[in-house]
This record gives structure tokens, C-alpha cells and sequence, in this order.
């Protein structure tokens, strides 16, 4: 076909009107970042409705976009936040509603995680407005907050096990509360938390879902696995816990990680941290596989190189992506946020990259610091945008 046969049937295709079965041929072929699916939609009324009302496309959608490169959400006003592609080094004009003063204890799959004074959790979907109400974990001093926003540290970091819009029916929220940043977890339908038993009491860091469990690392590199079943087929949860490495002796001043890198393996990350007065600053990062045999006894072995994997660490829920499926992203580095409770007067500052090749340190681009009164940015994984909805399943 000639060139000009060509464009004149472009020319008078009815785009709008396509049989069904091929714009939905068109975007399963289609490969993530989320702005191709996002563009794809705002061809038309009939493209839209392809993404947003086929529920079987969308979720094979979401879960090709949960392996994408983050955004950096990032405080704009009293009322709206703002996203920054890190990638790109630009920020994007869309402007989302999310709690000015509410601290961000959580991000997996597109949802942000608040606490309020009664330490209740509640879950946001700043892309589609979608909220799910979570009861209040249970801390014994809940009654003797002496700061405005002294509750909202005390629910240190809040991990879902699957997308809720993906999977309704069947997903987990993992809660680390309290000083010692204890456990509970609750499910849809089940009105509390259930909390585990404390295999041992040091304070966790972090924690993420993995392979059907939860996983979570102390600061002292202690690591315990929680897997959850129905008791006698209620909807209380019971826990089968186990110690796959006891804690060390003595902790050090380095904030830990778990992640699951690109590969499916897990992988511990120390965080290393100066501190003068109100001040903190990260100095270098160790990177440690968690080596697991049958029969054997589980072992962490430092890893000078993460290949092509580039990891996300922050208040959001620990991730990894092969950096080579994105321009720009780079290998073997580790992209981090500033988590710290404290707020200097310079605002959030320690943050940006750093390569484990080089050791070296780049602050993100183009970067404005945040106020001092307000919370710092966090990475988040974009969901696709369709009319503000409440998600149906709440508690």
C-alpha cells in the first residue's frame, strides 16, 4: 500500500467507534509507564470506558503498572499535593487531595495510609478517590497524646498485600504500631486487628508481603515471617509465626529495609544515619540477600551489586524495578526519601539517590524543599484516574 493509500485511511478511520475487541487488543499490548494507558484514555469517550469498565482489563492493567517506576508526591498547598516524575525530572501539572497535616504512614499500590488521634488507619486512593476505613489499632496510651500531631507516629509504617481494587476480597493490611513497632494485621470483613505474639520485642523497621507472607526486619537485622489462616473459618486471622533469623546482640545507627528485588529474592537494606541536634542526614547504604535453603539455616550475605535493579525506599512500601525497562532510571542505585518524624527548618532534605558502584550521592533535580510545617514527599505507584468513587469495601 502506498503512503498516501495509507495516511488517507488513517484520515477517515472512525476511531471512536472501533470494534471492542480490538481497542482491547490495543491495550493489552500496550506496556507500562501508566501514562500510555492514561493518554490511551483521553482519546475519546469510548477509548475511556474501555480502560474504566472492562474490570478484567483494568486489573491486568494495574498489576503491569505495579512494576513501574514511582512518582514523588509532593506537598503543594493546605489542600493539594502535586506528583514528580524523578525519571523525567519534571513535575506534573496534576494536582490531587490528600491531608495537609496528616503524615504519610503508607504507600502500596496507589494507596496512602493516615492516622487520626484515636489511631484509627485510614486508607486513600488520591487517583480515584477511592477510601477504605480501618478500625484503631489498640496502644494503651492512645489517651495521652500531649502534641497535636504526636499520633500520628505512632503508627510507623502501614503495608498492604495486594491492591484493593485488584483484589477486593482477599488482601491483607499489615499495621507496625506502638515503641516496639508491633504487628497487627486485619482483612476485609473482620471489624478488629489481629495482633501477632511477639516472637521477640524489638522494635521493627519495616516489613513486606512476600511469596504469601509478611516479613519484617528489626533494627537489630532480626527477620520474622507471619502467615495468615482463617481460624475454624472465621474471619479472625490466626498467625503461623517463625524467627528465620534472631536479632544481633547489639543494633547500630542504621535504619533497615526489606525488599523484594526485581528477581523475587529479599533483600535488606541498612540505611546509615548521622544526627546533630534536630538534624539527620543518611551517610551510606549496605545492601544484604537473605539466603534461604531447606534444611539450612537462613543467613544474610552482603551484596555489593544489585544489577539492574534500582529500589525505592521511604515511607512508601519498599519496591524495586528493573531500571532497564526505564529510560533514565538507573542500575544498582537506590532511590530514598526523607522518613524521618523530625522536620528541620530546611524542610525535608535527606533524600535523592545513591549509587552502590560509585558510593556517591545525588539530590533529586530541580527539587524545591518542603516547608518546614509540612510533610515530606513520599514515593507513590499512580493508578489509573477514573470518576471519585468510595472503594465498597470498608470496615
Amino acid at each position: 500500500m502506498a503512503v498516501s493509500e495509507k495516511q488517507n485511511l488513517l484520515k477517515h478511520t472512525d476511531w471512536a467507534n472501533l470494534p471492542k475487541n480490538i481497542i482491547d487488543s490495543i491495550i493489552e499490548k500496550s506496556v507500562p509507564p501508566l501514562s500510555q494507558f492514561i493518554r490511551f484514555g483521553s482519546v475519546c469517550k469510548a477509548w475511556h470506558a474501555a480502560i474504566t469498565e472492562n474490570r478484567s482489563l483494568r486489573s491486568k492493567i494495574l498489576k503491569r503498572c505495579h512494576h513501574q517506576v514511582p512518582f514523588l508526591m509532593i506537598t503543594k498547598s493546605q489542600e493539594k499535593r502535586g506528583l514528580y516524575n524523578i525519571i523525567e525530572k519534571k513535575l506534573h501539572g496534576v494536582e490531587l487531595s490528600v491531608p495537609y497535616k496528616r503524615r504519610c504512614c503508607g504507600s502500596s499500590y496507589g494507596w496512602i495510609a493516615t492516622v487520626d488521634w484515636t489511631l484509627a488507619i485510614k486508607l486513600i486512593n488520591p487517583f480515584t478517590g477511592g477510601i477504605i476505613d480501618l478500625p484503631s489499632v489498640d496502644i494503651p496510651v492512645v489517651n495521652k497524646f500531649t502534641k497535636e500531631d504526636e499520633h500520628e507516629f505512632h503508627v510507623k509504617k502501614v503495608i498492604l498485600s495486594d491492591d484493593p481494587y485488584v483484589n477486593p476480597d482477599n488482601f491483607m493490611v499489615l499495621a507496625l504500631f506502638g515503641a516496639s513497632s508491633s504487628i497487627a494485621i486485619i482483612r476485609p470483613g473482620e471489624k478488629t486487628w489481629t495482633y501477632t505474639s511477639n516472637l521477640e520485642t524489638i522494635a521493627k523497621d519495616d516489613a513486606i508481603f512476600h511469596k504469601g507472607k509478611f516479613y519484617a526486619v528489626d533494627f537489630r537485622l532480626g527477620i520474622i515471617s507471619v502467615q495468615v489462616a482463617n481460624m475454624n473459618g472465621s474471619l479472625v486471622s490466626a498467625f503461623d509465626e517463625k524467627i528465620i533469623i534472631p536479632p544481633e546482640e547489639e543494633g547500630d545507627n542504621a535504619f533497615k529495609y526489606i525488599v523484594e528485588s526485581s528477581d523475587g529474592e529479599l533483600l535488606i537494606v541498612q540505611r546509615f544515619i548521622s544526627t546533630y541536634g534536630p538534624y539527620r542526614w543518611t551517610t551510606n547504604f549496605k545492601v544484604l540477600k537473605l539466603r534461604q535453603h531447606a534444611n539450612h539455616v537462613a543467613r544474610l550475605v552482603e551484596v555489593k551489586n544489585i544489577g539492574d535493579d534500582a529500589l525505592f525506599l521511604g515511607d512508601n512500601c519498599s519496591m524495586s524495578v528493573a531500571a532497564s525497562r526505564f529510560p533514565e532510571c538507573r542500575p544498582n542505585s537506590i532511590y530514598f526519601t526523607d522518613d524521618t518524624i523530625l522536620y528541620t527548618l530546611e524542610g525535608s532534605i535527606d533524600m535523592g539517590i545513591f549509587s552502590l558502584e560509585t558510593g556517591c550521592f545525588q539530590p533529586f533535580d530541580d527539587m524545591d524543599p518542603s516547608h518546614s510545617d509540612m510533610p515530606p514527599p513520599f514515593f507513590i505507584l499512580p493508578t489509573l484516574f477514573e470518576n471519585r468513587v468510595t472503594h465498597p469495601c470498608q470496615y
